[in-house]
């Protein structure tokens, strides 16, 4: 017969592999009770946790009571032995239960007679100072029980549970905070990507913010036309977080970036050895999109042979990985965009007639800046605050010839044009005025070119200097006429006459 010590080592080895195990913490409590009876003979236990919001003691894990029991069964702090224990965080040893008082039988699980003596264990579960429950057991003892040796025994077994409840509070604790941290920025994402926070008041960019609240709710392909920088990915990014996928991923593939055979096997994955260099499995963009939304910008450049392995993604929903024979099958969205005149490439036998017509469902056609005359300025007052912050500036507006020179430009390059000069700009500002010679050169020579029927004399550069600063002036100073007068050094009756020579209206600019 195996020696107690040779019972609790075994018992000792056997709990450290349930503690390995990556099991609920529940099955890892009620293997470790079980555990105790195999080797030690303890018939009942229980692992009781305290709960702060009802201030109950709970039964969470058992063995040798009923499962009636374990759910009905809750103690009060200094109810019981049990709740004599969280409330006083110390152990406390029963040799009979049938002289104890304190013994409350709760469970109604043990024979109690008067020739069976039954001991009952019953140790705190602390996480530093502390307890957050207990562990309990009992057995039928003699007079040979070696209390001490059971009491150390289980006091390593507390501990072991109490580490363990600690790190899984820990994991839970991080995976509310991953799960609130993702929440808000999801929440960010939808607001960032709402329409109504989107910049443009024109009527041309309007009707476009109406077909994405349209399209949105929808499962509907989406079909975005527009030149080079009209801001095809943001209207993309704001059809899917204001759909019912925006909690789903949203992938974007920029298909001018890679070569047919790299884009095949980003789209669909590839399986190992399917060709040179694929020495493992690699999931495909679409696999990665299950449930949200893929994001194809520039499609006009994917190749024949590549269109016709489309076609079957969007009518059959499914597809293999390069390599593979399973076929996938895909719960994805479908946004498109291209610069190309798609018409022009089918007549040129580039683009497949037929997947032309799949990814036209739902066209929102993207009007270059040029035609937008009226967003241009929103734009850059916007950019203008985005990089200023960013580079520590304290700029707080463009000046008037440099407003002229930005509402005569034709923006071959569109809104990612605007957005570079207005960031050079702020570059090389070093007050607290963007003024016109801090534009590129590109702004300058066309400014220079819609000029050139009137050369302006010297005496015109002179008062239309003068003119930009008295503007300046006035508007720093709230329209303000004396306090304009003072920081340019000239007396209130000079500046009213050169306001009315320039014929400035003070009132407007405040």
């Amino acid at each position: 017969m195996a020696t107690q010590q040779a019972r609790q080592s075994k018992l000792l080895s056997e709990l450290s592999e349930v503690f390995s195990q990556s099991m609920d913490t529940e099955k890892r409590l009620e293997s470790i009770l079980q555990l105790l009876n195999i080797h030690l003979e303890f018939q009942r236990g229980t692992v009781t946790i305290f709960d702060p919001e009802t201030e109950n003691i709970l039964i969470q894990a058992a063995h040798g009571i009923s499962s009636k029991s374990r759910k009905q069964v809750s103690y009060r702090v200094g109810e019981g032995i049990t709740g004599k224990v969280v409330q006083a965080g110390k152990e406390i040893v029963v040799p009979d239960i049938r002289k104890d008082a304190r013994f409350v039988h709760k469970t109604q699980e043990r024979e109690i007679t008067k020739s069976k003596r039954i001991s009952f264990y019953c140790l705190p579960i602390k996480i530093g100072s502390q307890t957050i429950g207990t562990l309990s057991v009992d057995r039928e003892a003699d007079q040979r029980e070696k209390y001490k040796d059971n009491l150390r025994l289980l006091r390593i077994i507390a501990t072991m549970i109490a580490l363990a409840e600690q790190i899984n509070r820990q994991i839970k604790s991080e995976s509310r905070n991953l799960r609130n941290e993702n929440l808000r920025l999801m929440q960010e994402l939808k607001k960032k990507f709402s329409v109504h926070n989107m910049i443009g008041s024109s009527n041309a960019i309007k009707g476009v913010y109406k077909l994405v609240e349209q399209v949105a709710d929808s499962n509907a392909t989406v079909l975005i036309r527009g030149e080079s920088g009209t801001g095809k990915d943001l209207i993309a990014h704001a059809v899917h977080y204001n759909s019912p996928r925006s909690k789903k991923p949203f992938i974007k593939v920029n298909c001018m970036a890679l070569p047919d055979t790299l884009l095949e096997s980003e789209l669909f994955g590839h399986e190992k050895g399917a060709f040179t260099g694929a020495t493992e499995r690699k999931i495909g963009r679409f696999e990665l999109a299950k449930g949200g939304a893929i994001f194809l910008d520039e499609i006009g450049d994917f190749s024949l042979e590549l269109q016709v392995k489309m076609l079957r993604v969007i009518q059959f929903k499914e597809f293999e990985r390069l390599g593979g024979h399973e076929t996938i099958k895909c719960n994805v969205r479908l946004i498109v965009a291209t610069n190309k005149d798609l018409e022009q490439e089918i007549k040129n036998g580039l683009f497949r007639e037929d997947l032309y017509y799949r990814i036209n469902v739902f066209p929102i056609f993207l009007p270059p800046l040029r035609d937008r005359k009226d967003d241009i300025m929103q734009l850059a007052d916007y950019f203008l605050e985005k990089y200023a912050t960013e580079n520590n500036k304290d700029i707080t507006r463009i000046s008037t010839p440099a407003i002229r020179m930005l509402t005569s430009y034709h923006w071959p390059g569109n809104v990612r044009e605007l957005e570079n000069c207005i960031e050079r700009s702020v570059l090389l500002c070093d007050g607290d005025v963007i003024r016109s010679e801090y534009m590129p050169p590109s702004l300058q020579i066309a400014h220079d070119d819609s000029s050139a029927e009137h050369q302006m004399t010297f005496d015109e550069i002179i008062q239309s200097k003068e003119r930009e600063l008295i503007i300046d002036a006035l508007k720093k100073s709230s329209s303000s006429q004396r306090v304009a007068a003072k920081t340019l050094g000239i007396t209130e009756r000079i500046l009213g006459y050169k306001i009315k020579k320039y014929e400035i209206f003070p009132k407007k600019l405040s």
